[in-house]
């Protein structure tokens, strides 16, 4: 009997390490969509074609924010108008951080580290709907 239970924890040890060793592979869902999108922006950039977010999301969202390099918790929580982090997102000057919202919240993030020749001040100082959700790379 002590035998069996130590070859299902075995088992079970394994499956766990299995698990986390693909899923920092692959990563999780935010990280499969901004790679996704940068490939795509990859192929538009040579194509001169936009990346529209609405085109590559799979789940229910009405608004994005996109927010630059080292943006703060406090800038981010003031244009989405409630407290959603209190964490420094973007650590690196290729990010680009990208919100979701649906009904006025977050359902979604994602560091977008991909060519943007849109990086406008006035373009992303508000939130934008799927139409207006472009990455022009």
């Amino acid at each position: 009997m002590k035998k069996t239970i130590a070859i299902a924890a075995a088992m079970l040890l394994a499956a766990v390490v299995i698990y986390g060793v693909i899923r920092l592979e692959i990563g999780g869902p935010e990280h499969q969509l901004a790679r996704a999108i940068e490939k795509e922006a990859s192929k538009a950039r040579e194509a001169g074609t936009a990346v529209y977010l609405k085109d590559h999301t799979d789940f229910a969202w009405d608004k994005a924010y996109i927010f630059g390099s080292y943006t703060g918790p406090r800038t981010i929580n003031t244009a989405l108008g409630y407290h959603w982090t209190d964490q420094y997102l973007s650590n690196d000057d290729a990010d680009r951080i990208i919100v979701f919202c649906d009904k006025g919240k977050v359902v979604r993030h994602i560091l977008y580290s991909g060519w943007m020749s849109n990086d406008s001040n006035d373009l992303y100082a508000r939130p934008l709907s799927r139409e207006e959700a472009v990455i022009w790379p």
